[in-house]
């Protein structure tokens, strides 16, 4: 009895001493009265705080001096408040002289009947990670665009479809969040990865010929499958360039905007003639913007439609063509939608 003693005594030494040594941060929070009652060093030195600022005072008082930290406390909270839940989320932590970025994971000590009593937070300081990983979206995004705008500039127009259109999705898509639409799919990363993604939608017509692009008359039956097969390609070389660098979400955004903004709602669309919502979200707030843009918009071939004419095809391929809930959210924003069409006109 006096050696299992010994070695539950041994055992909890060396966890503490491996807790208190190890590169992660840890902070030990009791979940009846919020006090801290442990801080290794590592946690010391991420938050930028002495162990005696911390150990033996309410969470709330070391931590809610700097409004930056809303979500840092936020995470903190929900992982007190609830009942054995653990939480891992992505967080800015501000120290009153840098902002870090701070990955959090939440878990809890527990009784002898197994009930919750603290909650143990591991934190890991990511900082420099996330801002390489900053710099590689930002190079990623830059020269996608620069592909998008080639083949822009391929089918006679200036760049101004591709900005008008991100701008279209990205008012879609916030309306529909405003309005707590799709709240399982829309959050602000959403909203992100669909404005960023939106100019890459037409990215496969890099492998439609100039002649076809730019055809002042009706295309051929041949011509026009040439030109279907551009949603196709598109999503294969997005799904191509994921594998060839660096895995940013919005590029999974830009594979569905691509590959299925000619879908129809009513299934009668291309290339894989889905419906309903089979068809990503994104794709079919990227069809309302891509076809009111084209109504709209003067090309080599046609002059631009009146408004209302535009409005009113809109509608009436509402629940053929496109997703009635998403035709909403378009007219519930014209004004915007508008604005952004005049202010883009020239281009």
């Amino acid at each position: 009895m006096m050696s299992a003693n010994l070695d539950a005594t041994n055992n909890d030494v060396i966890s503490r001493n491996i807790i208190r040594d190890m590169g992660n941060g840890v902070l030990v929070i009791d979940k009846a009265n919020r006090i801290i009652s442990f801080v290794n060093d590592s946690a010391a030195k991420i938050l930028d705080k002495t162990k005696e600022e911390m150990i033996g005072q309410k969470f709330a008082a070391c931590f809610f001096e700097y409004e930056e930290n809303d979500a840092f406390n936020d995470c903190v909270n929900k992982a007190i408040y609830e009942s054995d839940v653990s939480h891992k989320m992505t967080t800015p932590y501000y120290t009153g002289k840098e902002t870090k970025t701070l990955y959090v994971t939440s878990s809890y000590t527990k009784d002898d009947n197994g009930k919750p009593v603290g909650v143990v937070l591991i934190l890991d300081d990511i900082t420099e990670k996330a801002k390489l990983e900053q710099r590689l979206m930002k190079n990623q995004v830059g020269t996608i665009m620069m592909m998008a705008e080639l083949v822009e500039s391929r089918d006679g127009n200036t760049g101004g479809h591709i900005k008008r259109t991100a701008e279209y999705v990205k008012i879609i898509a916030q309306q529909l969040f405003d309005d707590k639409k799709f709240p399982e799919e829309i959050d602000d990363k959403f909203l992100n990865d669909i404005t960023t993604a939106a100019p890459l939608h037409d990215v496969g017509k890099i492998s439609v010929s100039d002649a076809i692009l730019n055809k002042p008359g009706r295309l051929t039956d041949e011509e026009f499958a040439i030109m279907k097969s551009h949603a196709a390609v598109g999503r294969k070389l997005l799904k191509d360039a994921v594998e060839a660098t660096e895995h940013s979400s919005f590029l999974d955004t830009a594979i569905d905007m691509a590959g299925a903004h000619h879908e129809w709602w009513n299934g009668r669309g291309y290339p894989d003639g889905i419906s309903g919502d089979k068809i990503p979200l994104s794709a079919r707030i990227m069809a309302i913007a891509d076809v009111f843009d084209a109504l709209v918009s003067k090309r080599v071939y046609k002059p631009g439609m009146p408004l209302e004419k535009a409005y009113a095809i809109i509608r009436e391929e509402t629940g053929t063509h496109f997703d009635p809930v998403c035709v909403e959210a378009f007219f519930k924003a014209q004004e915007k939608i508008e604005r952004v069409l005049k202010s883009h006109a020239d281009d």
